[in-house]
């Protein structure tokens, strides 16, 4: 498989993940069950959120200016800005700061106290930042920072954008060279390079609430649970809200105990809560280690007209850069 196939699958996942979960925001894990088991899961409406409409953003910006730029990529999220996408509170408050002349290195520093917001915000969007740099880790961990702190400025938030990009970043280093694996040869095929890109994201971690949450899926992964207790345990143990770290840790999860893409998916959405992002980062993740034609072609077909097509260019153009920088 090659890393281009990866860039595709890693962006084309984050919009088949955002708009799968797009239609259970919010529900618990056995109504977005019930709800999908219905519909067969299949897509449902296609219609994408503020996920894939930032992760657009950051890789329009990235690619523009060869890498970060903090003003630009700001007017990029007032250019792109679609209110019907669903944006959270916090960033919309930003994104009004920000369309009013206050400074793209301060905005996000005026909300929750000066604090900034811990939410997910800037981790469903980061994985361009991921593809990018996968190579280079602490450039990495640089830019994800930045990239963050226009809308999110507390340091849950941006240490859980810098992990998931860096999950990205080791889904394309190691990946999958198939397509689909069947639990035995998951096993034995991919087993142990997932286990080594845990042990490389907890190296990675500095925070010590990313790093226990690590540690708990670390003991998920080896306990012999149905799935049920599974899904119980990762929204008791990790979490399925809004904040980054009640989110992040459950999308690599998802991830790292799934076979192939789609099991991903459903199992991300099978928990309930902030399915969208939680789906988005799953899929971002996933479809970088197992490629684009991992992904569901029904799911991709029923997507938003034009947007399989923006993406693969988006991802074909940071592949390009990223042999550059």
């Amino acid at each position: 498989m090659s890393l281009l196939e990866k860039f595709r699958g890693a962006l084309l996942g984050v919009a088949v993940g955002d708009a799968l979960g797009a239609p259970v925001e919010g529900f618990d894990g056995e109504s977005a069950r019930r709800f999908y088991e219905k519909h067969g899961w299949k897509m449902v409406s296609g219609k994408y959120t503020d996920d894939t409409e930032m992760t657009i953003g950051v890789a329009e910006s990235l690619i523009a200016c060869k890498g970060f730029n903090g003003a630009h990529l700001a007017q990029q999220f007032l250019r792109n800005y679609n209110e019907s996408r669903g944006y959270g509170p916090g960033t919309r408050e930003v994104l009004k700061m920000l369309s009013e002349g206050v400074s793209w290195k301060e905005a996000s520093r005026k909300i929750f106290g000066g604090e900034g917001s811990y939410g997910n915000g800037a981790a469903m969007r980061i994985a361009p930042v991921g593809l990018l740099y996968h190579e280079n880790a602490e450039k990495l961990r640089e830019v994800a920072f930045k990239v963050s702190e226009i809308t999110h400025a507390h340091e849950l938030a941006k240490e859980g954008a810098a992990l998931l990009a860096f999950a990205v970043a080791l889904a394309c280093r190691y990946g999958c060279n198939r397509y689909t694996v069947s639990a035995e040869e998951e096993e034995e095929e991919a087993g142990e390079t997932k286990r080594e890109m845990l042990r490389s994201l907890h190296a990675f971690a500095r925070h010590r609430i990313y790093k226990e949450k690590l540690a708990r899926i670390e003991a998920l992964l080896h306990a012999k649970e149905d799935e049920e207790e599974a899904r119980k345990r990762a929204v008791s143990e990790l979490g399925n809200g809004e904040a980054a770290f009640n989110s992040v840790p459950t999308a690599i999860f998802s991830f790292l105990r799934s076979h192939d893409f789609r099991e991903s998916i459903v199992f991300a959405i099978s928990l309930g809560g902030d399915t969208d992002t939680i789906a988005a980062m799953t899929g971002a993740v996933s479809g970088a280690f197992y490629g684009e034609r991992s992904i569901p072609r029904e799911w991709l077909e029923s997507l938003e007209s034009g947007v399989v097509a923006y993406l693969t260019k988006l991802a074909e153009d940071l592949y390009e850069l990223s042999k550059e920088i």
